[in-house]
């Protein structure tokens, strides 16, 4: 099976749903498809990078991602829309993670997927419980995964990110619920199986 047309992408799930590993198997089975490249828009890696530049807006970032706090909309919105703009040829496979966590963002990108002609733009929506998130992140060992602030992030995913969900659904978006509980392989395979990609 080779893909045609190119794939544009919106993963949500709370952390350590695995949307990161998700994506990158994503993005390796898209590129043995075809001949388009990927880009990637991780936002926790976009303000990961900002933070570690030692400019005052990178200090500033620090201080709220470090804390398991939301980045502001602008922020969020500015990253993403500069990464597209510099580097987006129209050709390629879009796949975001880390966006959309508030109506302002979730309205900016899908303007932004319209304003580039993406209206095949799908969700695919990793579902795990809590209990499993915690464990996950606690285990990756990172500076930002202690508990209290895991959970903090995992109960503004709830109050800020599950909405958009409802929202993009009004916009006309199809979303795909995925069981992100069983191992990696049958993760991804459900995946390609809900997107049509699966030959």
């Amino acid at each position: 099976m080779t893909l045609s047309k190119p794939v544009t992408l919106l993963f949500f799930g709370s952390q350590g749903a695995g949307k990161g590993t998700q994506v990158q198997l994503l993005a390796d089975y898209l590129k043995t498809k075809s001949d388009r490249k990927v880009i990637r828009i991780d936002m926790g890696h976009e303000l990961r990078k900002l933070r570690d530049t030692g400019t005052y807006a990178g200090k500033l970032t620090g201080e709220i991602i470090d804390n398991g706090i939301r980045i502001y909309d602008f922020m969020a919105i500015y990253l993403q829309t500069k990464l597209l703009i510099d580097s987006f040829t129209g050709e390629e496979h879009i796949i975001a993670d880390g966006l959309a966590r508030g109506d302002d963002q979730t309205r900016a990108f899908d303007d932004m997927m319209k304003f580039f002609k993406r209206d095949n733009l799908q969700v695919v929506n990793l579902v795990i419980s809590d209990d499993t998130a915690v464990k996950r992140l606690i285990s990756r060992g990172r500076n930002d995964d202690t508990e209290e602030g895991i959970r903090r992030r995992l109960a503004w995913t709830k109050t800020d990110v599950l909405p958009q969900l409802d929202l993009l659904k009004s916009r006309g978006r199809v979303i795909h619920e995925i069981n992100g509980e069983p191992e990696v392989a049958v993760i991804h395979k459900s995946i390609l199986v809900a997107l049509g990609l699966k030959q």
